[in-house]
């Protein structure tokens, strides 16, 4: 193989719905923890998914833009959630990027939107609908992330919003660091664009097709350096893409995964790490394979997740599809968001730990409900991790939240 930056590897792929490798392959159960958002229209952030009550067990919030306002759901059981209205703001009129993270270092998961977070008022458990209260802040964009950046042991904001990617500094009345800007992406860094690439130990951000050194305390100059990411041509809203950093192939060096997004035609990429974010290899996923009789080609790989999810000890590898039917865009020559009539698709890509990993590919699912900006974690509390996802653009007249259950057998 060439170890070349831009080289592309297609992997051979087997397709199945029962093992890889012998390993047992979960099925997947679906929850609706709101099935349909009383006058809802498009325009959805998060979900964000935390501990919001104290209780335990995993909750999710978001936003929504004709109300603008964001809600919690409290998770009673799997089928059964109660929203809780935390609070409106106009920030709500545009937001997308959400995340998680106790921003005043009280020990309770607050919530950042696009331009606004909200405190959690830390009695939840006791008073589910007091109202939680919000301050208008600098970071927003398409992207949202929380890593500890300056390596202090407390969780910072990463943004980007396509042209500036930034840190707003925790620990410092959340002082704006920006790592580069002046760019023409639609997103890039959500949700895990953050790790280790260069070995010294801090966490570096990227962007499609630049990751950036962490100066160490993430205050200074970033250095830049290319990557071989592949652009979806005529994209629906231009370069984009939901990225990863992680240890794929299990050889102690970070890697980078990355699917695209915002636009039809997505695939999913290993990008694998030869010299400490020097020299790459770039691996494409074979793309879902179609059923008799469906729409062939692929959409909008909104979501993108990376974890052990039949717990055989390596990383596998989620992609889902958006539901969104928008095909405006093919008036000015783009692609459309998804192939007219394409049925979105979750997917697992089993990693089988081999050297290098082969994957198996297993459709959780087919058609709605769509996938769009899925967080992933334990959310039953039975030790496998689960999905929580939701919809930006209905293909129907529901705008719905979603719980998916792995149901590993053991």
């Amino acid at each position: 193989m060439m170890k070349i930056a831009g080289m592309i590897i297609l992997v051979s792929l087997s397709m199945v719905h029962g093992s890889a490798q012998g390993q047992p392959l979960p099925a997947w159960q679906h929850f609706s923890i709101d099935p349909v958002l009383t006058g809802s229209s498009w325009g959805t952030g998060g979900p964000a998914l935390a501990d919001y009550d104290g209780d335990g067990d995993l909750d999710v919030a978001i936003s929504r833009r004709n109300s603008l306002s964001a809600y919690w759901y409290e998770r009673i059981n799997d089928s059964l959630w109660i929203q809780h209205l935390m609070g409106s703001g106009e920030t709500f009129g545009n937001t997308l990027g959400t995340t998680p993270i106790d921003i005043d270092h009280d020990g309770w998961m607050d919530v950042v939107f696009n331009g606004i977070w909200f405190r959690n008022p830390g009695i939840l458990a006791e008073y589910p609908d007091v109202p939680w209260t919000g301050y208008l802040i600098k970071a927003g964009g398409h992207d949202a992330a929380t890593v500890d950046v300056d390596g202090n042991g407390e969780a910072d904001i990463l943004v980007y919003d396509g042209n500036k990617l930034a840190w707003y500094n925790t620990s410092s009345t959340l002082r704006e660091n920006i790592i580069t800007s002046g760019h023409h992406d639609h997103g890039g860094t959500a949700p895990r664009g953050y790790g280790d690439l260069d070995g010294d130990g801090d966490p570096d951000v990227i962007i499609p097709g630049y990751w950036y050194a962490n100066p160490g305390d993430g205050i200074g100059v970033w250095e830049e350096h290319p990557w071989p990411f592949e652009p979806v041509p005529d994209a629906s809203y231009g370069r984009s893409a939901r990225s990863w950093i992680t240890d794929v192939d299990g050889d102690g060096i970070n890697d980078i995964v990355y699917s695209h997004c915002d636009t039809g035609g997505s695939h999913l990429f290993w990008v694998k790490n030869l010299s400490h974010g020097n020299e790459w290899q770039s691996i494409q996923l074979p793309d879902p394979e179609t059923s008799k009789g469906d729409v062939p080609g692929t959409g909008s790989f909104h979501s993108l997740g990376i974890a052990d999810f039949n717990q055989d000890g390596f990383p596998d590898i989620f992609a889902g599809e958006q539901e969104d039917p928008d095909v405006y865009m093919e008036a000015d020559g783009l692609v459309a968001m998804k192939p007219r009539g394409l049925k979105e698709r979750g997917v697992i890509w089993y990693n089988n730990g081999a050297t290098p990993p082969q994957f198996t590919l297993f459709i959780i699912h087919v058609d709605n409900p769509g996938w769009h900006d899925a967080q992933l974690g334990d959310v039953d509390g039975d030790g496998d991790i689960d999905i929580v996802t939701k919809v930006w653009n209905a293909d129907g007249p529901a705008y719905h939240l979603d719980f998916w259950r792995n149901e590993l057998i053991r």
